[in-house]
Parts: structure tokens; sequence; C-alpha cells
């Protein structure tokens, strides 16, 4: 297992990652500039592979340029480019992140790499260091994901690079150990060549992953938005209704519908406006999905008034959980709430169960014909259909 040919040498296959670099962090920045700005991280993605093309030049000018800049700062500024994707992937998957202690870390191997370089040069420790520093942060890179139980392709992708990153990394720490270091970064021996062609060729899969992810990060988030409705975040009219037919085609013998009006709401925006109106609404979607938990779905039909479907229910069970519902909208609102001055609000539901055969149209007149009894007889209560 001799040296690789000159064309595949460490300091071509080093030029190589930085082009591959400045060719993907331009990718990343014009997809950054299309994508909604909810789609977090992309910046740190988008200037990771240019860190890395920095990098990489540094190491490519060994023996050209002064060591202090191919080797304290070089591995700076590499450990900083996956610190960066590291960055990215916390936003992406929690919303910020927290990078103190590997920047912590990045400073420390500045000042180790500057002890063995310039005060007692030795290549096997600064070796050692690195790939430990390198295989941890990529370790702990795949766990941040791991934990995420990734669904999707981008993410597992994701996962096995980052994986077969500290892998080779650790190899080639255990390499050094065992007496297998090379004499320096362009010693082509093939466990050095393996390590320099996997960071390389991690800088284009990386980027390739951040973009699957981010797409379909992209796609779910425009169904929910072609799904939800856009004050209250309950499911849409249309969402709503697709999923009543979806349940009743599977078991309509267990099935109930209910249907709920807030009481006098037109009240609330005429007395402290819309927009405390909005307020309202929005609380009482919260207090609904509450009081329903997972025993049901929650849409919103029309203004004021909503549908919640409850699957594998019947009527005493559906009456029992429109008046748990019905307690826990009616709850006064806080003292420090913005909606204090509002009081409380009051609501009427229809109940309505599928009786063994009942189709949805024919179930949701019934809850709608329930609830329209339900006002009539002095609203603020919970009526079954007949």
């Amino acid at each position: 297992m001799g040296a690789l040919p000159s064309f595949l040498d460490p300091r071509s296959v080093i030029v190589l990652a930085g082009l591959m670099g400045v060719m993907m962090a331009l990718v990343m920045f014009f997809m950054r500039r299309s994508y909604p700005p909810s789609i977090r991280g992309l910046g740190d993605w988008a200037l990771a592979p240019l860190v890395a093309f920095a990098s990489t030049m540094l190491f490519a000018g060994r023996d050209y340029i002064p060591d202090f800049l191919t080797i304290v700062v070089a591995n700076v500024v590499l450990f900083q480019g996956c610190i960066l994707y590291y960055s990215g992937s916390q936003k992406f998957l929690l919303g910020h992140s927290d990078v103190r202690g590997w920047t912590l870390l990045n400073g420390v191997i500045g000042l180790s790499m500057f002890w063995f370089s310039s005060i007692k040069p030795d290549f096997e420790a600064r070796l050692l260091i690195v790939t430990f520093a390198v295989s941890l942060l990529f370790f702990s890179h795949a766990l941040l994901y791991l934990r995420h139980r990734p669904r999707v392709f981008g993410q597992r992708l994701m996962i096995g690079l980052l994986l077969a990153q500290a892998i080779v990394a650790a190899l080639r720490f255990v390499s050094v150990v065992m007496g297998m270091a090379g004499s320096n970064l362009m010693d082509g021996n093939w466990i050095q060549s393996l390590y320099i062609s996997m960071y390389s060729f991690s800088v284009l899969l990386l980027s390739i992953s951040v973009i699957l992810m981010a797409t379909d990060r992209v796609h779910t988030e425009f169904e929910y938005m072609a799904t939800r409705d856009s004050l209250t975040g309950a499911l849409n009219r249309r969402a709503l209704l697709d999923a009543c037919r979806g349940a009743f085609a599977s078991d309509r013998r267990h099935m109930a519908l209910l249907m709920v009006d807030l009481d006098h709401f037109k009240a609330v925006n005429d007395r402290f406006g819309h927009q405390m109106g909005d307020k309202v609404l929005r609380e009482a979607v919260r207090r609904m999905q509450r009081a329903v938990g997972d025993a049901g779905v929650l849409g919103r039909y029309g203004g004021e008034e909503f549908v919640v479907l409850l699957p594998g229910t019947g009527k005493v069970e559906a009456m029992a959980i429109a008046a748990r519902l019905k307690q826990a909208i009616g709850e006064p609102f806080a003292p420090d709430s913005p909606m204090a001055e509002v009081g409380s609000i009051a609501v009427s539901i229809g109940v309505a169960a599928s009786d063994g055969g009942r189709g949805v149209d024919e179930v949701l007149a019934r809850a709608d014909a329930a609830l329209y009894k339900a006002k009539a007889m002095g609203r603020d209560q919970v009526i079954a259909a007949a």
C-alpha cells in the first residue's frame, strides 16, 4: 500500500476539496435566498463550505507559505468549518445553536498546533489532537440527528456521512497510536489518503444532504400551510372535511362529530375590536385542543364555528368530551391575560354520532341542527342530536 499516483496525491485531493467547497457554498447561498426564513441553519451551512475552502487552500500551501498559516491557522479554520455545519444542524433541528464548548475546544487546538509546530515540532501529536477532536465532533453531530429520529432520506444520508467521517478520523487516530502516522501531511500512504479523501467528499455530500433536508422541510411547511387555518392553527375547512371523509370511510359505525360555536362572539369584536377577537379565537382553539387531546381532530368550520372529529367514539363518550370542552373554554381569562377585560366566553355545542351507518354529511347536518337547538334554548349548553 504505497503512495498514490501524482494526480491523486494529498495536495491534489485537498485542492479538489476546496473547489467543491466553493461550488457548494454558492449553491447554498442562492438556495438560502430563495427559501423561507423559517428554514433555519442555512446561513451557517452556506458559510461552512467557504470556511472549508479557506482551510484547504492553507493546507495546500504547505511547504510554500509559513508553517504558522498551514498548520495552526489551517487546522483552526478546518475545525471551525466543522463547527459551522454542526451549528447549522442545531438551528435546523432545535431552532437555536450553542457551540461555545466546541469553539473553546478549537482555541485549545490552535494553542496545541502552535506548541507542536513552533515550540516542540511533533507531527504525530498534532495528528492525534486533530483526529480525536474531529472524530468527537462528528460523532456528536450524528447523535444530534439520531436523537430526532430521522424520517427522511436527507437526514439518514447526513447521519451516514457524519458517522463515516467520524470512523475514518478515529481510524486515523488509531493508526497514529500504532506508529503509522507518516512523516507529514503530504505523505501519500493509504491511511492518510483515505482520511483526506473522506473529508473532501464529505464537503460535497454534506451539502447535498443539507439541500435534501431543507427541501423536504419546505415541502412539509407548504403542506402544513395548505391544511391549516392561518389565524388559529386548527385544520382549515377543506382539510377538516377531508379528514372527516377519510375517517368515516374507514369506520362509519363508531364516529362522532361536535359542532362548536362561540356564543356572542360578534359582540366581542364589536366591543373590544377584531384584534382582541382574534386573540380570543386563538385562545379558544388552544383550550379546545387541550381538552380534546389525542381523542379527536379539531378544525375551523367557518367564522367562530369549529368541528371536532371523534373517531372510535360513541354518543355517550362524545357527550362527555363535549362537556369537558365546554368547561375548558368557559374558564375565565387570567387577570394578567391580555384578554382579561373580556372576562370569559361561552360555547354552544351540538353532538351527533354515526349510530352504525350514517355518512359524514348526514352526521354533520345532525350536529349542526343540534347546535342550533342549543343556541335556541339559550346557548352555553351541549345538546345531542335526536
